[in-house]
């Protein structure tokens, strides 16, 4: 092999932002399509060097290659963000509902009972949770089959990503709030309670992070214009088109 597929394959992964073992993938097929190419032109009578050359001119330009994987690596983030607010929002409404049957407000209120705003406050998470897991089941069925039938998958992603960090941030913030306000909970059961509504959330504003930063397309310093093969030229059709 020459250096003209390895900076072709070593271009293409250098914008790629996401999955480090998806993008290896996606790589390992790209080297490989190109090799097979390379070696059908070899046996047509050409080069090796100029064999490969042709391969990669015919695979088309690093950027439109790197551009369409971004996507699918974009796509893989925010399904992966959906499917972890939706499980994380899920447990922790369902360990709440759990905790409030089993008499887990007396733990926070001892005799005391909770006041009016206490109780509105609650009541407005239970709805916004409620809104919340249907808005991440949306993501998920949107991000999986439905992109099939819509063409806005970046931006889908985009908003699952925002919908995503939005959402757990409000949601932690009104469990804190719920946690901290009782006044028999104690500074053991507060600090408990306030860890156990901050560190799900952890996950799930990093994976939106990534998802947001997929989204953002390819990397637009990584892939040079000194190869004419690296530019958006029309290029003759793929030797042999990768599927991902």
């Amino acid at each position: 092999m020459t250096d003209a597929i390895d900076d072709y394959v070593s271009a293409v992964g250098s914008a790629l932002r996401g999955s480090a073992r998806l993008r290896a993938d996606m790589l390992a097929e790209i080297r490989d399509a190109l090799v097979d190419a390379a070696e059908s032109h070899r046996s047509d009578g050409l080069t090796a060097p100029a064999a490969e050359q042709l391969a990669v001119r015919e695979f088309g330009s690093a950027r439109r290659i790197a551009s369409g994987l971004q996507e699918v690596l974009a796509v893989t983030h925010g399904r992966r963000t959906a499917l972890l607010f939706l499980a994380v929002l899920g447990s922790q409404h369902l360990g709440t509902e759990l905790l409030g049957r089993l008499g887990g407000w007396r733990m926070l209120w001892g005799d005391d009972r909770p006041d009016a705003t206490y109780l509105w406050l609650a009541r407005a998470t239970d709805l916004f949770a409620g809104l919340a897991l249907v808005a991440a089941l949306g993501a998920v069925i949107l991000l999986g089959w439905g992109l099939r039938h819509v063409g806005i998958r970046l931006g889908a992603v985009r908003l699952t990503a925002v919908l995503a960090a939005t959402m757990v941030l409000f949601t932690v913030g009104c469990g804190v709030l719920l946690t901290v306000l009782p006044s028999s909970a104690g500074p053991a059961g507060t600090l408990a309670g306030v860890v156990g509504v901050v560190l799900p959330a952890v996950p799930v504003l990093l994976s939106a992070r990534r998802s947001w930063l997929a989204a953002a397309g390819p990397e637009p310093s990584s892939i040079h214009d000194g190869q004419s093969w690296m530019t958006d030229q029309d290029w003759l059709p793929a030797h042999e088109t990768p599927r991902w």
